[in-house]
């Protein structure tokens, strides 16, 4: 017989308690990302094709940010295996 560890619904942690180098990466990431959205705040023109819109430059920035994570989440390649 095999035991199998209960599943736990807790952030991901460290042996030690501490919160993980990829939890603190995401972090300082995500603080750096939006520091840099809310740095550019002047109005910002897209064109495309015959198209053309103006909105303040952050928003382009978040937008970008917001379509990043929602492909990242939609196609997974680099993402470890689950084992059965």
């Amino acid at each position: 017989m095999s035991t199998k560890e209960p599943v736990s619904s807790e952030p991901e942690t460290t042996k030690r308690g501490g919160p993980s180098g990829k939890a603190i990466a995401a972090i300082l990431i995500s603080i750096a990302a939006l520091t840099f959205v809310f740095s550019n705040v002047g109005p910002a023109t897209l064109r495309f094709l015959f198209l053309q819109f103006t909105m303040p430059a952050w928003g382009w920035f978040l937008a970008v940010l917001i379509a990043g994570v929602v492909i990242g989440s939609l196609f997974p390649w680099f993402r470890p295996k689950k084992k059965n």
